[in-house]
């Protein structure tokens, strides 16, 4: 019966522990989406969460660490439902689509996570940099490879594929940010987006309209 006592107790306290990191997660992706990075303080965020800032200091050593997990968790999430695409196969088009429609699904759905990444630029602090040099690598390096790879399978002609890559990055970005920040009101339903995006990012390369 003690163990079990003791058992309950250290699950309860696990789970209050996981709450707090949680709480004080969610508060600084809301803050830092709000107000960015340079503006948001640490106080800030544990008044938002309502702990101290011993509670803080329990869970992360800086808010460069807090930014740097709320990093991991967003750059995770896309890697997760990013599917390899087979430019021989069947229907690569529609296998681009899916892709584009899980990011999306993955953009609204964390839109405090993805707003704190997209409007931090490079220039904060070495820790922080680097992740985000990590992400948009990841994502250029993606790009990249599909458009060599889409160009060496004649789906679409051949371009410079690291300027169209950065282009494109930008381009996306900046669409998220207008309708997730800028009028979200006037934001056309995911499917919508997630067909525009491709229409804009694949189709305007392709050798020919019957090849869509």
């Amino acid at each position: 019966m003690a163990s079990e006592t003791t058992d309950g107790r250290t699950a309860r306290a696990e789970a209050q522990r996981e709450r707090r990191r949680e709480a004080l997660l969610t508060a600084a992706a809301s803050l830092f989406a709000q107000n960015g990075f340079h503006s948001t303080s640490v106080s800030d965020v544990i008044d938002a969460a309502d702990v101290s800032r011993g509670t803080f200091y329990l869970y992360f050593d800086s808010k460069d660490g807090l930014f740097l997990q709320l990093m991991d968790r967003f750059t995770g999430r896309i890697m997760e439902v990013v599917r390899v695409v087979d430019p021989e196969g069947s229907d690569p088009t529609g296998e681009i689509l899916s892709n584009v429609r899980r990011i999306v699904d993955v953009v609204f759905d964390n839109r405090d996570l993805t707003v704190m990444v997209l409007r931090e630029d490079i220039g904060l602090r070495p820790e922080v940099d680097e992740q985000l040099s990590r992400f948009y690598g990841f994502l250029r390096d993606m790009l990249e490879g599909a458009l060599l790879n889409g160009a060496r399978c004649g789906l679409t002609r051949e371009v410079n594929a690291p300027v169209v890559a950065t282009a494109l990055i930008g381009a996306i970005k900046e669409v998220f940010l207008h309708h997730l920040v800028i009028a979200p009101e006037h934001a056309p339903t995911r499917e919508s987006l997630a067909e525009s995006l491709l229409d804009f990012g694949l189709r305007g390369l392709l050798l020919s309209p019957d090849r869509g």
